[in-house]
């Protein structure tokens, strides 16, 4: 008789604790879930942050850009008055003269002393047959390999504008003569920024 109170006294017991433990699983499944409500609010937030966050992160790609726009320009200027300055040193004043293996070949300087146009070493090198050398985009792409050398970044003409296989552009800026004016376009954003060069004055300006 004794036995059988001590059995079954165990499984009341047992039961208890069963019991208790669901009790215990429950209260943690649901303290460790979200509502709808809090789900939501997270959602908001994130949203909020996002739409700070972007514009933030297109501002300081733009000033990048901007930033490697501008020191081309300034290497573009000091190119063309280095050049100027050496047309200077030769006596050259007010004619047209040429600076032999300046850059990647040969610069053609104007009357005022700014550079015109370029050629590499193995052409016809007579003032005669450069002067007659009609001015395009050609000129302005001859211009800026001639006066920044390998350093500077592709540019091709308006005319012979391509793109490889992927569509890909194979070069950053396109360039265009226009009146007197080489301006070369810069094309790795859609902002119509540019660079011009003055053939008579020799000033190079960023436009943004």
């Amino acid at each position: 008789m004794a036995g059988n109170i001590f059995v079954s006294i165990r499984n009341i017991t047992r039961k208890r604790s069963i019991s208790l433990t669901r009790i215990n699983n429950e209260r943690l499944f649901n303290k460790a879930g979200f509502s709808l409500l809090e789900f939501t609010i997270a959602l908001v937030i994130i949203a909020a942050l996002v739409s700070v966050l972007i514009p933030k992160l297109n501002e300081l790609q733009d000033n990048a850009h901007k930033s490697n726009v501008q020191l081309t320009a300034n290497s573009l200027q000091s190119a063309v008055n280095l050049a100027h300055n050496l047309w200077q040193s030769q006596g050259s004043m007010n004619k047209t003269a040429l600076l032999k293996g300046y850059g990647e070949g040969n610069i053609l300087m104007g009357g005022k002393g700014w550079p015109v146009s370029a050629l590499s070493m193995n052409e016809d090198d007579s003032i005669e047959n450069i002067t007659r050398l009609a001015l395009n985009s050609s000129t302005c792409k001859r211009l800026w390999n001639g006066l920044l050398k390998n350093t500077s970044p592709k540019v091709n003409a308006v005319s012979d504008s391509k793109r490889d296989e992927l569509g890909e552009l194979k070069f950053i800026y396109l360039t265009e003569f226009n009146q007197g004016v080489c301006s070369y376009h810069y094309l790795l954003t859609n902002n119509g920024w540019r660079i011009e060069y003055d053939l008579g004055t020799g000033r190079v300006i960023t436009l943004f």
